[in-house]
């Protein structure tokens, strides 16, 4: 387990901290930035990142994955008040990080980062061993009395025998943080899983996950049509209903000369309805 930022509550605000808004619509958007450094990350950072970083500021929720290397540029532009600390000031290729960051509209508090148990490739399948990757957590306030937890993962990439048992352990490791940390509570879960409904071996940890912790995934709930691997999954509880009203891939996220995508990865945004009961 990697406690690093154990503990940590919202940070790093960027204008006047006022009282949240009520509960009602929250849009969601979970994006891989592909933020390894220029020359290994499969996309542009150097240019990307700082386009990214003020389309940011459209969404209520942003969670984001492999924040690695150009944390600075990524946040440059983003005036959402509420935001993670970096998993460290400077990164390091000894040291890269989980590359999960989060930021808001809303506060949140106890947020924690947790590695996978295990991880498997250097310079093959995918490399996995390079980040530390996993999941962080947080509990966020909509309204006063009213929070939602919210998990931000990136499981495993490598389709080598030992990826995909890794993966499937991890999905089950996961629904029983949120069992141990949420029960009876409103979830809300997203981020790069590197799983795909359609792939038969990822078909096992995908139900693992979503019968384990009770989710419905965003782009099911409202018939989609185009699963991808980055997912927004949500639960309601007794206390606060999570109805999805729409889920989509937001086109803003192009390169402004050439209009080529951001990054490696599509962005995936979700829009949701929270209702206290």
């Amino acid at each position: 387990v990697d406690t690093a930022s154990s503990g940590e509550s919202s940070s790093s605000s960027t204008t006047d901290d006022g009282p949240p808004p009520p509960p009602g619509e929250v849009q969601v958007l979970t994006y891989n930035v592909a933020g390894l450094p220029q020359g290994i990350s499969g996309s542009n950072p150097e240019v990307n990142m700082p386009q990214i970083s003020p389309l940011l500021n459209d969404f209520d929720l942003v969670l984001v994955q492999e924040d690695f290397w150009y944390h600075d540029e990524l946040v440059a532009e983003v005036t959402l008040p509420y935001a993670s600390m970096p998993w460290s000031a400077r990164p390091s290729l000894e040291d890269i990080g989980d590359g999960l960051n989060r930021f808001g509209i809303h506060p949140f508090a106890d947020h924690e980062r947790v590695a996978w148990y295990a991880c498997h490739g250097q310079l093959d399948c995918a490399s996995d061993c390079l980040a530390t990757k996993g999941w962080s957590f947080a509990r966020t306030t909509l309204a006063p009395g009213v929070e939602l937890d919210v998990y931000n993962l990136h499981m495993e990439a490598g389709g080598c025998p030992e990826d995909i048992e890794i993966r499937t352990n991890a999905a089950q490791d996961l629904v029983d943080a949120i069992a141990a940390r949420s029960e009876g509570r409103a979830v809300l879960v997203a981020g790069d899983f590197n799983l795909d409904a359609e792939d038969p071996e990822d078909v096992e940890p995908l139900a693992i996950i979503v019968d384990g912790a009770g989710l419905t995934d965003a782009c099911d709930a409202v018939a989609c049509g185009d699963q991808r691997i980055d997912h927004v999954m949500v639960r309601s509880s007794d206390a606060l209903e999570l109805e999805v009203l729409s889920w989509s891939i937001p086109e803003q996220f192009v390169d402004a000369a050439t209009g080529e995508p951001l990054s490696d990865h599509l962005p995936v945004a979700a829009e949701l309805r929270a209702t206290p009961r």
